[in-house]
């Protein structure tokens, strides 16, 4: 990307390896939360892991700085991370604007704007059909992204609540625990593809990015995962995904998956009296004790079936806001997951015309005996030509998983359908609400 000239003498451009120090400090400093504004070294360490090419698809070039020529200092950056997430269990190509932040002398300029601009444009290059970022509240719905996707939903819990998880006070867990071992990472890989049977929306993870979170990220960095091995008899047969913020006084864990051969109740079991012991041998930074577990890997996990009080109080989740621009062509990839979808319901075999209306655009899908066949985005749909209306972007709420179309009716007074064999048909095509654990990747 040639730079490109703003106002008040700043210019943006590509970031080179050359600027990896300054952007490291500076999303460490500028990412601070208030009223502390305390420095964040782990998100300077994740921008050094990313400039250092922890991810295979990212390096400094894709990195924005906009930089003050008059003071030769960057003052506004993002990263656009590459990935390929699963829904339904088809890959999709997506990226991730990410460690979003401006110095706050130069806020409210536009720089943000204007770098998304390029970010979505090279999502546009790489054929990447949706986008996804997490952070400050309703900030990104003005880039044309919309709430979609639940995370960090799950419990919360305390140190001394999991007293308890044994029958019997002497008695030992049915699996032993381990930290993981780079000849873990083949098994690792090969156990989390279970998650996609049971969630809607994963990040898709082979063993090389296993193996560069773990192993290849520094140890101060916001996503690097520590990881332990859930064994039977020196086999292992799952394993957990966990963290220790900076200040060590909690732990959060963020994922848990078993092999077809061990069950929900002896994986968590086993993970809970270790996670007790691991608090205890923790050493918060200003003394006392690791009190706090929460448990991150949303609220739909059959390992909260198996305890009610262990798991302590539930967790408001919260969400990734998601932006597709071009809805017919992700609306095309997931023909395989419609199809099925229609297949397995009360109106399989339906043939037609479905014309959806977002009231300033549609889209138009046409079936043939169960089959998913043109896919069209187009122009204003005329309020009684449509088969489904959807306000603004709350269509990809449903798309998504988030809500079912029953539910967006109850939330929206302008989403309907002007028949009852509409609305099913809608609940059925995009699968109602549904379960999804998006671990954020590199």
């Amino acid at each position: 990307m040639e730079s490109i000239s703003l106002d008040d003498n700043l210019i943006l451009r590509t970031a080179t390896a050359d600027d990896r120090e300054e952007v490291a400090e500076f999303n460490s400093v500028v990412m601070a939360e208030p009223p502390e504004m305390t420095p964040e070294p782990e998100i300077g360490d994740w921008t050094r892991d990313l400039f250092d090419g922890v991810n295979r698809r990212v390096g400094p070039s894709d990195f924005t700085v906009v930089e003050d020529t008059k003071t030769g200092k960057i003052v506004s950056t993002i990263v656009y991370i590459s990935q390929v997430w699963n829904m339904g269990g088809v890959d999709v190509p997506m990226g991730m604007p990410e460690i979003v932040g401006t110095h706050p002398d130069y806020r409210r300029r536009g720089l943000i704007l204007k770098q998304f601009d390029v970010m979505h444009e090279w999502g546009k290059e790489r054929g990447h059909l949706f986008n996804t970022v997490m952070g400050i509240p309703y900030y990104y719905k003005q880039f044309g992204y919309e709430y979609a996707l639940d995370a960090w939903g799950g419990r919360a819990t305390s140190r001394t609540a999991l007293a308890g998880v044994l029958e019997k006070k002497d008695s030992k867990p049915p699996f032993t625990a381990r930290d993981a071992k780079r000849s873990d990472v083949p098994f690792i890989a090969k156990t989390e593809l279970h998650s996609h049977q049971r969630l809607f929306v994963t990040a898709v993870r082979d063993a090389k990015i296993f193996e560069r979170e773990m192993f290849g990220c520094r140890e101060g960095s916001m996503v690097a995962y520590r990881v332990r091995i859930l064994e039977r008899d020196g086999e292992p047969v799952g394993y957990y995904i966990y963290d220790v913020p900076t200040k060590r006084d909690m732990i959060r864990v963020d994922s848990l998956e078993i092999t077809d051969n061990a069950n929900w109740l002896d994986a968590t079991s086993s993970m809970l009296v270790d996670l007790k012991a691991m608090a205890e041998e923790i050493e918060p930074v200003g003394g006392g004790k690791c009190e706090k577990i929460e448990f991150e890997f949303g609220s739909e996990h059959p390992a909260l079936n198996m305890f009610d009080t262990q798991f302590g109080a539930a967790k408001s989740s919260y969400a990734w806001v998601v932006r597709v621009p071009d809805v017919a062509a992700l609306v095309s990839r997931l023909t395989p997951v419609i199809e099925k979808r229609l297949a397995e319901s009360d109106l399989r075999g339906w043939s037609g015309d479905l014309k959806i209306s977002f009231y300033r655009s549609g889209l138009q899908m046409k079936f043939d005996g169960g089959k998913l066949g043109a896919v069209e985005n187009t122009g204003s749909i005329e309020r009684h030509d449509a088969q489904a209306l959807y306000p603004d972007l709350s269509f990809t709420k449903a798309l998504f998983g988030q809500h079912s179309f029953t539910q967006l009716r109850d939330m929206y007074s302008d989403c309907f359908t002007h028949k009852r064999s509409h609305h099913v048909l809608q609940d059925i095509l995009w699968g109602g609400q549904q379960a999804s654990g998006v671990l954020p990747t590199n």
